[in-house]
């Protein structure tokens, strides 16, 4: 169902919830004639305190753009792009679908969804379903992309029949390379500042392990300061310090995880003495970092996006799963399980380890290198090699919605020249952005004040040991409260893709969002006969939830639902299984690091005597939302450079420069940050364009993804190519 309050008399205030980002901020919005016109924090949500970021408050801005695309466009055989009508479209991509499916079969069609595609609730089932219904296993995401390692570890260490301590009351936060300001990532939702200051009064420690002084490191209680790629080094060390000293919960340990023996004679040779000097740092810090956060009963470990960037994601996510189960560090027999889903069903929890099972070698392999399925999904950083593969089973069309590949994707000119090999590329995208421009069809979808919304999204991850997410379980639901501009043709992404299903003669079946096992895996049935109602399908999602939808739509502004009350049950009689502190896998990945710690510095310090590594910024959701509504004149991403490391290069502040590596090199403008390590160089990803817009970096700002090389993994497990810590050249431009 769609609102329409174009004959509604003088403005309106409505309540609603942002979806720009994770963190999906309740808010108040003012819409006049189904136009927003003002957009703030509510004020009377009882965990974000009225927050709002930037980027949610300048919605009326985005959804109102006089760039948004409007109409759907189709390429033409010049380059150029006429607008198409809807049906026309759904007739023509239909068609090209099934004639790759007779031609090539399933697997030569792909899906990429991307963290956009959180605004549109229907869009990754429909996409799903779709995929599912054609027969094909190539579904992208991400999730291979960003932390990917979360999903492997704890897969090959075992899970808890409980959730982690996490924010339940913590002693301690350890923060690795995590800035919540930014990411909302690292502290409880809602308002992260807030709760790290009422943590913080209550005596919590915050730990920071990152290169830079962030924000969020401004407010720590200890900072240590690594040279990037360190990151396994020092955690191994802590493990070391942690078992050595007898910081450990060796009751817990006992008798729920084996290993332990193995785990510490891997650890053994990462000294403090030893991986401080490599990482740069005091070997006392690394001691007293470890102290710290063992000697705090109650606690979690948090470790952001960068470190993975820079070696392997799930080596680094396994070792801060051990620091967890070494610290006992998940709810026990007895305890309320405040944290937990509101609309998707979840439990009964109990107090006990499951083994490990799988990570990888599951379902398709890839036809280029041999990678395969894991439980984070299939590997989007090979996915480009898949298009590029010249021989049966390669990647023939895709689908993409809610992401940008070109500038996401590392390796953006392989990127380009994959996207642009394919005998079928459909992008739904707001914006002519630059996968739009590299596609056969460019889809003009909804935006997401135009579309009914929930935070079943949220209960996803606040399920698992993710720390995305609020302190305790909330929930939300919204009405479509705008309607899409007059002069448009904009559809639903789900709408389009059940049109495109049913003129292929598919059935789509949609399947719920449940974190727990379900008799009817079958899915829900779509009418594929008439256009099914929105609110109807969501509410079928989400059905047999802790929470009823309709509990939740009965608190506009969202709410906390600490009802029905969950409670960590015992253990089975006779329960047997562990924890795996001691993986082969993993040990293997941290001989080869010490190997790689022990080896001389790098060869290619003369001539790339820089590392770039990546930071946030809030006004940008991953690729979105850089506009001049909500960056705040500040439309590129300069490269940060030391003041000390320009004075020696001849540069300043403003200075075009070039970054460079053996794969590429782009234009940026040089800024000082005396926050960084001397010989780092931080830039922002997901700005900038395709090569043709390389002129405009002052405006859009670089694709750091281009001088990426999507052959240097450093993720082997998901084939996830180094996007961190990266050997760069600089140099004034000229």
């Amino acid at each position: 169902m769609t609102v329409d309050s174009r004959d509604a008399a003088g403005p309106q205030l409505r309540h609603s919830f942002c979806r720009a980002c994770i963190n999906s901020c309740p808010t108040l919005v003012e819409v006049d004639a189904g136009r927003l016109v003002r957009v703030k924090g509510n004020p009377a949500n009882p965990i974000f305190d009225g927050y709002s970021c930037i980027k949610g408050q300048q919605q009326p801005a985005l959804h109102n753009h006089p760039d948004r695309l409007r109409h759907s466009l189709k390429r033409q055989p010049d380059g150029t792009y006429r607008r198409i009508p809807v049906a026309d479209a759904m007739d023509e991509v239909a068609e090209r679908l099934s004639q790759i499916l007779d031609r090539h079969g399933p697997r030569a069609i792909a899906s990429y969804v991307g963290s956009g595609a959180a605004g549109a609730p229907l869009a990754d089932p429909f996409m799903g379903a779709i995929m599912s219904a054609i027969g094909s296993p190539m579904k992208f995401s991400p999730s291979t992309l960003d932390k990917p390692g979360k999903a492997l570890a704890l897969a090959m260490h075992g899970r808890w029949g409980a959730p982690l301590q996490g924010y339940h009351d913590p002693d301690v936060a350890l923060l690795v390379g995590a800035n919540p300001f930014k990411t909302y990532y690292g502290a409880a939702g809602g308002h992260p500042g807030h709760w790290l200051r009422d943590r913080q009064k209550a005596g919590m420690q915050l730990l920071v392990l990152d290169p830079r002084r962030s924000d969020v490191a401004r407010r720590a209680d200890l900072h240590v300061r690594p040279r990037p790629g360190h990151d396994p080094a020092i955690l191994a060390c802590l493990i070391n310090v942690i078992l050595g000293e007898g910081w450990h919960d060796d009751a817990f340990v006992s008798a729920n995880a084996r290993g332990v023996e193995a785990l510490r004679a891997a650890v053994a040779d990462f000294t403090p003495q030893f991986v401080a000097e490599r990482a740069g740092v005091d070997p006392t810090d690394l001691v007293e970092l470890a102290r710290r956060f063992a000697a705090a009963r109650r606690g979690y470990i948090a470790c952001g996006v960068g470190p993975g960037f820079a070696k392997s994601s799930t080596l680094i996510e396994y070792l801060a799963l051990v620091l967890e189960t070494l610290c006992g560090h998940w709810l026990r027999e007895g305890e309320v399980v405040a944290r937990t889903t509101t609309l998707l069903a979840s439990g009964p929890w109990r107090a006990q380890a499951y083994e490990p099972t799988p990570a990888y070698g599951i379902g398709e392999t890839m036809r280029a290198g041999g990678l395969t399925q894991t439980v984070a999904g299939m590997p989007t950083g090979a996915l480009a090699d898949e298009m590029l593969y010249d021989g049966p089973g390669g990647v023939r069309a895709l689908l993409s919605v809610g992401g940008n590949p070109v500038i996401a994707w590392p390796d953006q000119l392989k990127a380009l020249a994959a996207l642009r090999s394919l005998d079928l590329f459909v992008q739904f995208d707001p914006w002519l952005s630059a996968s739009a421009r590299a596609a056969d069809y460019v889809i003009a979808p909804t935006m997401f004040y135009e579309v009914p919304g929930f935070t079943a999204l949220t209960d996803f991850v606040i399920a698992l040991p993710t720390y995305y997410g609020p302190a305790q379980a909330h929930g939300q639901y919204t009405a479509a409260i705008a309607a899409p501009p007059e002069d448009s043709e904009v559809i639903p992404e789900w709408e389009f893709l059940w049109g495109v299903a049913g003129r292929m003669g598919l059935q789509l079946n949609i399947k719920p969002m449940s974190l727990v096992p379900r008799l009817d895996d079958g899915g829900v049935v779509v009418d594929m006969a008439r256009l099914p109602d929105a609110e109807e399908l969501m509410a079928a999602l989400v059905e047999g939830g802790r929470v009823s939808l309709d509990e939740v739509k009965q608190h506009p502004s969202g709410a906390v639902f600490p009802e029905p009350r969950q409670v960590v049950g015992p253990a089975e009689p006779g329960w047997q299984g562990r924890f795996d502190l001691a993986n082969a896998d993993i040990l293997a990945d941290l001989a080869a690091e010490l190997a790689d710690e022990r080896a001389p510095g790098q060869a290619d310090a003369q001539q790339y005597p820089f590392r770039l590594i990546s930071i946030r910024t809030q006004h940008m959701n991953n690729t979105t939302v850089n506009d001049q509504a909500t960056n705040r004149g500040r439309p590129n991403n300069p490269a940060y450079l030391h003041p000390a490391d320009l004075e020696r290069l001849g540069i300043a502040r403003g200075d075009v420069v070039e970054i460079a590596t053996p794969r590429a090199a782009i234009l940026t403008l040089a800024e000082p940050d005396p926050d960084l390590l001397e010989g780092l160089v931080a830039m922002t990803f997901g700005y900038g364009d395709s090569p043709d817009r390389d002129d405009e970096f002052r405006q859009i700002g670089s694709p750091p993804g281009r001088i990426l090389d999507g052959a240097d993994l450093a993720d082997p497990y998901v084939g996830m190519p180094r996007m961190g810590n990266i050997a760069v050249s600089v140099r004034p431009a000229g």
